[in-house]
């Protein structure tokens, strides 16, 4: 998987600043991206994580990943991720954008999806264990969730704000 150099260098410490970001976003429809997703289909992404999050992960993942994961668990919730993470094809079926159909991703569906996930989050809380990086705590998941869409929408080229 290709690797793409983020456009924007963003930091989330909320899941409302990411809210927030997504609704900046949606005001430039049109905003070209690094890489091979719509700005659309990047907050698509984002939500889906975050309701995946919420309701539990509607696949499973390698043997490989759960052995790894709890070691890199602090690094990917502290640190900047890095694009073309590659994954296995039934976490793509559920995740990745290009693979839903075109309509699922608009602009017009993916930051209300990104709001009602945002605050489903917030109120019911999320679930205990990530299949990748095990047991959870709030904190934890919204770091995770934040440095996510720091990578997702830095994707994304806006205009300069002057």
């Amino acid at each position: 998987m290709a690797k793409f150099e983020p456009a924007r260098q963003l930091h989330f410490d909320s899941l409302d600043q990411v809210l927030a970001e997504a609704k900046r976003i949606e005001q430039h429809p049109d905003a070209a991206t690094v890489g091979t997703w719509t700005a659309s289909q990047n907050i698509w992404h984002v939500a889906r994580y975050i309701q995946a999050s919420v309701e539990g992960y509607p696949f499973t993942v390698p043997w490989y990943f759960k052995l790894l994961g709890p070691m890199i668990k602090k690094k990917m919730i502290s640190s900047k991720m890095a694009s073309g993470f590659k994954t296995d094809d039934g976490v793509q079926e559920h995740m990745e954008p290009q693979r839903q159909p075109a309509e699922e991703t608009t602009m017009e569906r993916a930051v209300p999806m990104l709001e009602r996930w945002v605050n489903e989050a917030k109120a019911k809380g999320f679930i205990a264990k990530n299949p990748v990086f095990g047991r959870m705590t709030t904190e934890q998941w919204v770091a995770l969730h934040c440095r996510h869409a720091e990578l997702h929408f830095g994707l994304i080229e806006l205009p300069s704000e002057t």
